[in-house]
């Protein structure tokens, strides 16, 4: 079972989108940026489209990802723990 959470972008301002703790991450929303704690349109990945589910791994434990969007936005965080 995933646990879900929701994420509001502000307008053009960094904002922490997954904290990591181990567990696999999938992220669903329209156009944003992801980077570092300093993302922007500039230096951040491009990640277009709010049909698609991208799969970010495992993000590891006390890894932090950041993203950006030029307008509000709205994204979805899928947290799935898995086995080992």
């Amino acid at each position: 079972m995933a646990q879900i959470q929701t994420i509001t972008l502000p307008a053009k301002t960094s904002t922490i989108l997954v904290n990591g703790t181990g567990q696999r991450v999938w992220i669903q929303g329209q156009s944003f940026y992801l980077g570092g704690s300093d993302v922007n349109s500039h230096n951040g990945i491009l990640i277009h489209g709010n049909d698609n589910l991208i799969d970010l791994g495992n993000v590891a434990f006390g890894e932090t990802i950041y993203a950006f969007s030029k307008h509000e936005n709205t994204i979805t965080v899928f947290y799935y723990k898995t086995a080992f």
